[in-house]
C-alpha cells in the first residue's frame, strides 16, 4: 500500500433531495440522508413521485387512486418524521408529491431547488407498482449534475449521526474518477475517516506484463496525482487489485468494511445505455454500503459503465 496526500474540494451540502416510494429500500435511504442533513445542518426536500406514464395506461381511476395513496403515505411519513426527527423543523424538512416520469421529476425538482445532493434507494428489481426501480435510479445518477447517494438492498444502515469511518473510492484516470476521488477526500477530511483509493487492473493485460511491481508503482503515482500535493489529510492509502471490475470493487468494499463507496460514472448516452453492461449500476445494486456517484462532463469518458 502507498500513502497519498489529499487535496480538499468544496462539498457544500446545503440542500438535500431525498426521493422515496415508501419501500424499505427507500426508507433506509431516507434515514441515511436525514442523518447527513443533521450532520451538515442542511435542508431536506423529501419527494414522492406518482408515475403518470404507468398508471395512466390503466385508466384515470387507477391514477387517481395511486395519487390518493401517495398523499396518504406522505401524511403518515410526516407524522413519523415528527416522532423520529423532532429536531428537524418544517422549514428544514419539507415533503412534496410530484407527478410525471419519475427520474425526470426528481431531476427537475433537484434543479429547481438547487439541490447539492440527491438521495434515493433502489430495489434492484421489483414490481411495476414501485416507483424507484433500478432503471430509474440509474437514469438519475447518469443525468444528475450533482452527486447522487444510492442505497441498494444489500447496503447497511450506517452509523448514528451519519458518521463515516471508512470510505472507499474507485480510482482510474478519467475526469469522472478525479472528481469522485477529490470529493471522497473532502468527505474523509470532514469525518476524519479512513480513505482507501482502489485501482483495479485487468488480469488479461497483467499476464503480459513482465514487471508487475513497476506497473503498480506507476499506478500509485498516478493515483497520488489525482489528490494533488496538499498534506495534512486523513488516513489515506492506495490499494491495487487485479480482477473483474465490479466483483473486485464489491469484494474490497466488504474487506475494508466501507461505510461509503464513491464512484465516478459516465453520463447517459440515451438508448445506448441498454446496450452496454451497466457496471456502475451493478455496483450500486449489490454494494454492502451506500454508493455515492459523481457524473463526468458529457464530452468525456468515465470511470464505470
Amino acid at each position: 500500500m502507498a500513502t497519498a496526500q489529499l487535496t480538499p474540494a468544496a462539498v457544500g451540502i446545503r440542500n438535500v433531495l431525498i426521493a422515496t416510494d415508501f419501500s424499505p429500500c427507500s426508507t433506509a435511504a431516507m434515514n441515511f440522508g436525514l442523518e447527513l442533513v443533521k450532520t451538515y445542518r442542511a435542508t431536506a426536500w423529501i419527494v414522492a413521485v406518482v408515475p403518470n406514464d404507468a398508471y395512466l395506461l390503466a385508466g384515470p381511476e387507477a391514477y387517481v387512486t395511486a395519487r390518493d395513496v401517495a398523499l396518504r403515505d406522505l401524511e403518515e411519513l410526516r407524522a413519523e418524521l415528527k416522532r423520529s426527527y423532532a429536531e428537524l423543523s418544517e422549514q428544514t424538512c419539507r415533503l412534496y408529491l410530484l407527478e410525471g416520469e419519475v427520474a425526470k421529476a426528481i431531476l427537475d425538482f433537484a434543479h429547481n431547488k438547487e439541490a447539492d445532493l440527491i438521495v434515493l434507494g433502489t430495489h434492484g428489481r421489483g414490481s411495476l407498482g414501485k416507483a424507484l426501480l433500478g432503471s430509474v435510479a440509474e437514469r438519475v445518477f447518469r443525468h444528475s449534475p450533482v452527486p447522487v447517494l444510492t442505497l441498494g438492498p444489500a447496503a447497511g444502515q450506517g452509523h448514528p449521526g451519519g458518521k463515516l469511518y471508512s470510505i472507499l473510492a474507485a480510482a482510474d484516470f478519467t475526469p469522472a474518477s478525479q472528481r469522485a476521488v477529490q470529493y471522497a477526500a473532502t468527505l474523509a477530511r470532514a469525518h476524519q475517516a479512513k480513505l482507501t483509493l482502489l485501482h483495479v487492473l485487468d488480469p488479461g493485460q497483467m499476464r503480459q506484463v513482465p514487471d508487475r511491481a513497476a506497473v503498480e508503482h506507476g499506478v500509485e503515482l498516478r493515483v497520488a496525482e489525482l489528490l494533488g500535493r496538499e498534506s495534512g489529510g486523513p488516513n489515506c492509502s492506495t490499494r491495487i487489485a487485479t480482477g473483474r471490475v465490479t466483483r473486485t470493487i464489491l469484494e474490497v468494499a466488504r474487506e475494508e468494511s466501507a461505510d461509503l463507496l464513491v464512484l465516478g460514472v459516465r453520463p447517459s448516452s440515451g438508448a445506448l445505455d441498454r446496450l452496454v453492461i451497466p457496471h456502475a449500476y451493478e455496483v450500486v445494486r449489490d454494494s454492502p454500503c451506500p454508493v455515492l456517484t459523481l457524473r463526468e462532463a458529457k464530452s468525456t469518458r468515465s470511470t464505470c459503465n
